[in-house]
């Protein structure tokens, strides 16, 4: 410890709010760090005065805003506070961890086991460790991709998407549709993280019905590889407005996913639809146009498919499955999603939905 520090003594936060959010700005803003997400828990180290000298916390799989104040750089809190991270997950029955940090921090983090696994320099790298790991995730890859799909020549051009579908629209059908004209065999990567109205279970469902009649088309989930809260922390904080924050993980997703994706599934096309409603998600097609071209992937934008009330949209089905307007519906829909949004399995989504948007 820096002698330029009295003694301090650790404590846990649980579910950190407001009041744990304005204790802890000060130091992550003098890391460049904000206090982002819903961590479960977060570490801080005090002085006896109260003074926080360091802090890192806990968001599912996740290690995040991990910070010490620079004068005691060289008294090993970076690692004190990592390691108190890391009893916290193990207590919880989390083994395979993830952290998104700078390069220079990165070294604290491989000295306790973590393993880089995609990095944009000088800005940023993505590390994990534990089991399975990115090398099992690889590995469930090229089962996929040596499965056999009738009709289709294995040495010919494969292309992918990736997509939340929240839920399967008739926009995202023919985005698939479109793409897969533009390519031998379409890979469709749907995001598991479940932070989304639809549970990942039931949205990876619907779009394996929402294809099934088309041939050529694989659907896979992305595990934590894509767009998840280890490879694009913000994604799901849609009220953000640091745009180049965004950017930045945006690159470092794009570079995971041609390391990862690309080289594993035989990559040489990314689809994306054009993106008029999401700032986040326009910038993340920025970063994919930036990134894979010359990692030897094309993007190709594809034009949103629209009806008499614009661009389809996931938020538009969901707007109108809240009203209950079938018939908009089935202008925004397949008819294996509508099958799904009559169900009485939907049901306990659609009252949730309901009081979130203030209905009931």
């Amino acid at each position: 410890m820096s002698p330029l520090f009295p003694p301090f003594e650790f404590r846990i936060l649980e579910r950190p709010g407001p009041r744990e959010k304005e204790l802890l700005g000060p130091l992550l803003a003098r890391s460049g760090l904000v206090f982002e997400g819903t961590p479960e828990l977060s570490v801080v180290a005090e002085t006896l005065e109260g003074e926080v000298v360091a802090t890192g916390s806990l968001e599912g799989v996740v290690l995040r805003m991990v910070a010490v104040d620079p004068r005691a750089q060289e008294g090993g809190l970076a690692s004190a506070v990592i390691s108190r991270l890391l009893e916290e997950a193990r207590s919880r029955g989390r083994h395979h961890l993830f952290v998104f940090t700078k390069p220079d921090s990165a070294e604290r983090f491989s000295e306790l086991g973590f393993v880089a696994i995609a990095r944009f320099d000088p800005h940023v790298v993505l590390l994990e460790m534990g089991e399975p790991n990115v090398e099992t995730f690889r590995k469930h890859l090229r089962r996929i991709v040596a499965t056999d799909v009738n009709g289709v020549d294995s040495r010919g051009v494969h292309g992918a998407i990736v997509m939340n579908a929240n839920p399967f629209t008739l926009g995202h059908r023919y985005l698939v549709q479109e793409s897969r004209a533009r390519c031998d065999r379409l890979f469709i990567v749907v995001v598991e993280t479940d932070r989304s109205t639809f549970p990942f279970a039931v949205r990876y469902q619907l779009v394996q019905e929402g294809v099934a009649d088309l041939p050529g088309v694989t659907v896979l989930g992305g595990g934590e590889y894509s767009i998840s809260p280890a490879t694009f922390p913000t994604y799901f904080l849609k009220h953000l407005d640091d745009a180049e924050q965004i950017r930045l993980q945006a690159r470092l997703d794009s570079v995971l996913f041609s390391d990862l994706f690309g080289r594993e599934l035989g990559l040489s096309r990314r689809f994306v639809g054009t993106e008029p409603l999401c700032p986040v998600t326009a910038l993340y097609n920025e970063a994919l146009l930036e990134i894979l071209p010359p990692r030897g992937i094309e993007v190709t934008v594809i034009p949103r498919k629209t009806d008499s009330g614009g661009a389809i949209s996931a938020s538009s089905v969901r707007r109108s499955w809240v009203a209950e307007d079938w018939e908009a519906l089935r202008r925004l829909v397949p008819p294996s999603t509508e099958r799904f949004l009559r169900d009485r399995e939907s049901r306990p989504i659609w009252e949730r939905l309901c009081r979130s948007s203030g209905r009931h």
